[in-house]
């Protein structure tokens, strides 16, 4: 018995450690949230709602009753004011993706733009407010597990196929911890 009690112990020790690395780098876990061509592994204490207000849906990663990161995913995304910087531009597997940064109320907005060239794939744009570090750090967590999906149809299935590893994880989750606020440049 002492054993048992001991090793559980042990155990509940270690719970603590492995969800700081979980948080720390999403990019290398899988996807726990799916949209129809993009999925995102949600960090540790957050979750997720999802509605259809029209003909595209809306995803929102929340702590508590914050909003961290909204996702878009349609044909028609609101595109980043004149006024917004672009500060990041990733490119893959024939995805685009373009980070801008705009003052927002007492904070800096985060606007992610991915798009293809391919038919049939939707538009996704991220949007995060950031006020203070804890929300910044909260939005790099979920920015990092974010990745493109491929979805296919036939006329028996349905198949969306998702990459076991974020290929644009890591670098949107240090572009957030590492830019300055929009206001100080």
């Amino acid at each position: 018995m002492k054993f048992h009690a001991l090793g559980l112990a042990c155990l509940l020790s270690l719970a603590p450690v492995g969800a700081f690395a979980q948080d720390s780098d999403l990019s290398r876990y899988s996807c726990d949230h799916f949209l129809l061509g993009a999925c995102l592994r949600v960090p540790n204490g957050m979750s997720t709602t999802y509605s259809m207000p029209a003909d595209y849906g809306l995803h929102v990663v929340t702590r508590g009753d914050r909003s961290v990161l909204t996702l878009y995913e349609g044909d028609a995304p609101q595109r980043p004011h004149a006024d917004a910087s672009s500060t990041l531009s990733l490119t893959t597997s024939g995805y685009r993706l373009f980070g801008f940064l705009t003052n927002d109320e007492g904070g800096v907005r985060y606007d992610v733009y991915v798009d293809t060239d391919r038919t049939g794939v939707m538009s996704v744009h991220l949007r995060g407010v950031v006020a203070d570090e804890a929300q910044r750090k909260d939005l790099a967590a979920a920015l990092g597990g974010f990745r493109m999906c491929t979805f296919k149809r036939s006329s028996r299935d349905q198949i969306l196929t998702c990459p076991r590893r974020a290929v644009w994880g890591q670098q949107l989750a240090q572009w957030v911890q590492t830019t300055p606020d929009v206001k100080a440049r």
